[in-house]
C-alpha cells in the first residue's frame, strides 16, 4: 500500500522558471490514479547542488514516504561536454544511498544518456527519472506499474525504468 509519496524536481532551469515543471503534475496524476488515497507532496524545485539534493532525499526518507521520485539531473552531460548544465542528481543519490541499484544508458555518440537509480531505505523506495517529459513519464509509469503489482525490488525497478526510457529512443543500456 502506498500512502505517502514525495516528488522532488531538480534543476536550476526548473527552480528559476526557465523551464516549466510539467513532469511533477503528470507523475502526481499517475500516482493518484494507482493509489487514490495517497498523500502526494511536490517539494519546491531544488538547484543543481549535491548537498541540497542529499538533504531533501534524506528528509523524504525521514518523513517515511513510501515512494520518493526525484526528477531530472540523471544525464551527467557536463562530465563530457564542458558547456552542458551541471546536473548532479545522480551523484547526490549515490552519495546519499550508497547501496542503490543503477543502470546507465548510452547514446549513439557513446556518451551517457541517463543514469537511472533506485534504492530501498527502510520503507522508502527512492527512484529517479530523467528530466525530459517523455522520458520522465515513461520511467515513472514503468516504476508505478511495477509498484502497483507489489514489486519494490530496486534492481527490478531500475530494469523496468531503463527499459521504458530506452524504448523512447532505441538506446542500448549498459551497467
Amino acid at each position: 500500500m502506498v500512502n505517502k509519496a514525495i516528488i522532488i524536481p531538480t534543476g536550476d532551469e526548473i527552480l528559476n522558471g526557465t523551464v516549466i515543471d510539467t513532469n511533477s503534475p503528470a507523475i502526481m496524476a499517475m500516482i493518484l490514479e494507482r493509489f487514490p488515497h495517497c498523500e502526494v507532496t511536490r517539494v519546491t524545485p531544488l538547484a543543481d547542488d549535491e548537498n541540497a539534493i542529499i538533504k531533501k532525499i534524506k528528509g523524504a526518507i525521514e518523513q517515511r514516504a513510501d515512494i520518493v521520485i526525484i526528477i531530472g539531473g540523471s544525464g551527467g552531460g557536463h562530465r563530457f561536454i564542458p558547456n552542458a548544465s551541471k546536473d548532479f542528481t545522480h551523484s547526490a543519490i549515490v552519495r546519499a544511498l550508497p547501496n542503490c541499484c543503477y543502470k546507465e544508458l548510452y547514446g549513439k555518440n557513446g556518451h551517457m544518456w541517463s543514469k537511472l537509480i533506485a534504492a530501498k531505505v527502510d520503507n522508502s523506495l527512492v527512484i529517479n527519472v530523467p528530466g525530459p517529459y517523455v522520458e520522465a513519464v515513461a520511467a515513472a509509469k514503468a516504476a508505478l506499474d511495477a509498484i502497483s503489482k507489489g514489486i519494490t525490488d530496486p534492481q527490478t525497478i531500475v530494469e523496468r525504468t531503463s527499459m521504458a526510457v530506452s524504448q523512447q529512443y532505441h538506446l542500448n543500456g549498459e551497467n
